[in-house]
């Protein structure tokens, strides 16, 4: 008979070759292409880094992607690059573990095409003075992709009856935390409020059974429980990175708009696909059943 300490072993062995064999070289080589983009234009002389900086006042077109690659100091950019590592590992680990490679690239490649230009033309539209740069935006994106990257996970490898706007409560609950540094108690109180109700209606509209082993499912599996931990941890940890209580910080004011424009993208555009690929396969798989393609 085989001891406890043997069974976990083996349990824990397991996962790390099941992850080991969902792994792709060209993933790696993608997700470190962003660090190399981004200490590449750090390096680049502060002449050609100035004109990649987005002025929203003249904007042009190229400046309106560029600027989301260079930073302003040391700082600015250590902070971006560390934040970034910080979220891609465990929210690419969630991806492949749930099988869902596909939404990971998706999206992946999304945040680094399209949002800029979103982020840009919304800050000209808004702040419409001054100028923009940074990769904080993004980053924060990344930060949203997390929570459904975990949301994915549970869902497809523990409690396959969850929704695909599960997680939504979750997300409430970071703007919760974020209104709590900007706003009064009371607005925090209601928006935590709601989001306490929404994710009481989503336990009860699965089965409480059915979250209770799922649970225990997910217990049993203590690799699958410390990524799943983490993954909530850091995300709910993102309102006091992105949303400082001092906005202006030697000299620079925090761009806390791009980071609210990033993480809203982040989390639900991810989710948007995922929802609809979902109803794809649902209303196409018959179809292709029925005439063999």
């Amino acid at each position: 008979m085989k001891s406890p300490v043997r069974t976990c072993q083996e349990r824990k062995n397991d996962y790390w070759k099941e992850v080991l064999e969902r792994v792709h070289i060209i993933d790696f080589a993608l997700i470190l292409a962003v660090p190399s983009i981004i200490t590449a234009a750090y390096l680049l002389p502060a002449s050609i880094q100035q004109s990649l900086v987005l002025e929203y006042g003249n904007p042009s077109l190229f400046n309106i992607w560029s600027a989301s690659y260079v930073h302003r100091g040391f700082d600015h950019f250590s902070n971006n690059l560390v934040a970034y590592i910080l979220y891609i590992v465990p929210t690419y680990l969630l991806f492949i573990s749930a099988d869902r490679r596909k939404l990971f690239w998706y999206s992946f490649v999304s945040f680094l095409i399209c949002l800029p230009p979103v982020i840009a033309l919304l800050n000209i539209a808004v702040i419409g003075q001054g100028s923009g740069a940074g990769f904080s935006g993004i980053g924060a994106a990344f930060m949203g992709l997390l929570l459904v990257a975990s949301i994915t996970f549970v869902r497809y490898r523990v409690l396959n009856d969850a929704g695909g706007t599960t997680g939504t409560s979750v997300f409430l609950m970071a703007l919760g935390f974020t209104a709590w540094i900007y706003t009064n108690l009371l607005i925090t109180m209601g928006i935590l409020v709601v989001s306490a109700l929404l994710l009481f209606y989503e336990i009860h509209s699965i089965g409480f059974d059915q979250v209770r082993g799922s649970v225990s499912e997910l217990n049993s599996n203590r690799e699958h429980v410390m990524l799943v931990i983490v993954a909530f941890a850091l995300f709910l940890s993102s309102p006091t990175l992105l949303f400082p209580k001092q906005i202006v910080q030697d000299g620079n004011a925090v761009n806390i708009f791009s980071h609210y424009i990033g993480l809203v993208f982040g989390f639900f555009v991810p989710t948007v696909l995922s929802i609809y690929w979902e109803h794809s396969q649902e209303i196409f798989s018959p179809l292709r059943e029925k005439f063999g393609c």
